[in-house]
């Protein structure tokens, strides 16, 4: 008699447990509202859910919230934490490398929808730092085509409120995540793929902003500006360059005392008085990410090797493909129009970069930030609290851009130069 065929990515029932009783009290604990149609509720495994991603919880709320346990696939650098990587695994996570193309992922996603379980994707691929939704890859519909089975669609709404992507701490306000059936599996079969991605782009698309400006939601925290200057790097007025200082509700230019106080509602406004730039997070963002590129392309054609700006005193990991990360030591991480240099302070050899070998750089949690390296892997942690990480991919995306490495590019990120101002 044969023997049975070992599930992929099998679960294990205590940490499965332990996970939905976790999110159950947690979901009850901060009021999350869960808003499931009965089409979506009767559903049969397996299905597919693909979701906007907003904050670290993500998976764990929108999994528990529906009725059957789902697969959710996640960036392998997530496994790399010890104990976060234990419960992963026994959760029956699926590992993706980011900004690459892994066919393995799409091999491991056909065959645990074969066997009969639920995937879990969210198609932007990193969480949104203003709560806009990003862009998603055309090639969601044709695995959603491939697969044949029904997709549902969860959006989170007020979760960038409650758990930003750049802050430590979590917020109480109201947070809401409905659920839609976005096509059966009859509906499939009749839609080509360019329907599909219309009809998911659509439905998955949320602005925390404007979400919040209808609702006006209360948002009961005494920490709303602590660590903004991860994702607010450049101020509006002097166009310094990580110069915020952040305590409290408030935030404040070193350079120039350009401050700014945010309400109980997440908009800003000045304490002081003075010009307003933006009352609110998205449109900031929008703007910065602009005035970097705009910068970056224009001091390269004047000087392929400017200095654009330095990250002191910060700690730098070499990440073994299995175990844990291993110090190399402490450096300051300068990055230049045609390399980025990690000097270290003692005598180990610096790392010089240029940019056809660098891989894939992304800003992570805190002031981290991970950098894929000639198939090395990196993880280097500002050693300023409140340095942003975010600056780092924003300008190398606009070098690569410059230099002709389109296929580098993060999908996220704007790089026509008609955009810039």
């Amino acid at each position: 008699m044969r023997k049975k065929q070992k599930d992929v990515y099998s679960t294990k029932f205590v940490i499965v447990v332990f996970v939905r009783f976790l999110f159950t009290m947690f979901s009850w604990y901060y009021g999350i509202r869960r808003i499931l149609p009965k089409e979506v509720k009767r559903l049969k495994s397996p299905y597919l859910v693909l979701g906007n991603h907003v904050g670290f919880f993500d998976p764990f709320v929108v999994g528990n919230l529906l009725p059957k346990l789902t697969h959710f696939v996640a960036s392998d650098a997530s496994f790399k934490t010890p104990a976060f990587g234990f419960f992963l695994r026994g959760l029956g996570t699926i590992p993706t490398k980011k900004n690459i193309r892994d066919t393995k992922a799409i091999r491991d996603i056909i065959s645990v929808i074969k066997q009969g379980d639920n995937v879990g994707i969210f198609p932007e691929a990193v969480r949104t730092w203003s709560g806009t939704s990003f862009p998603i890859d055309p090639s969601i519909a044709k695995l959603i085509k491939h697969l044949k089975v029904p997709v549902i669609v969860p959006i989170l709404k007020g979760m960038n409120l409650f758990n930003p992507r750049w802050s430590v701490k979590t917020r109480r306000t109201l947070v809401e995540v409905e659920y839609t059936l976005l096509v059966s599996a009859e509906e499939i079969a009749s839609l080509s793929a360019d329907a599909i991605y219309e009809k998911l782009c659509m439905v998955l698309r949320h602005d925390e902003v404007d979400y919040q400006r209808d609702k006006m939601n209360r948002i009961r925290s005494k920490h709303k500006a602590e660590y903004i200057s991860h994702v607010l790097y450049v101020c509006p007025e002097c166009h310094s360059v990580d110069s915020f200082s952040c305590e409290g509700n408030d935030f404040k230019c070193r350079s120039c005392g350009y401050d700014i106080h945010i309400d109980s509602y997440s908009f800003f406004s000045r304490p002081n008085g003075g010009n307003l730039h933006f009352d609110n997070i998205r449109d900031w963002y929008n703007w910065e990410e602009k005035w970097m590129h705009k910068r970056v392309t224009e001091q390269l054609q004047e000087d392929t090797g400017h200095l654009f700006f330095t990250d002191s005193k910060s700690l730098v990991y070499q990440l073994p493909e299995n175990g844990n990360a291993k110090l190399i030591g402490e450096a300051d991480i300068s990055l230049y129009g045609d390399k980025i240099i990690v000097h270290f302070y003692d005598e180990t050899e610096d790392l010089v970069w240029n940019f056809e070998d660098l891989q894939t750089i992304n800003p992570q949690v805190y002031e981290r930030l991970e950098v894929f390296y000639d198939n090395k892997a990196f993880r280097i942690i500002g050693g300023t609290k409140g340095v942003s990480a975010l600056k780092w991919e924003v300008a190398v995306n606009s070098i690569w851009k410059k230099l002709g490495y389109d296929n580098k590019l993060s999908p996220y990120i704007i790089q026509k130069e008609k955009d810039a101002l």
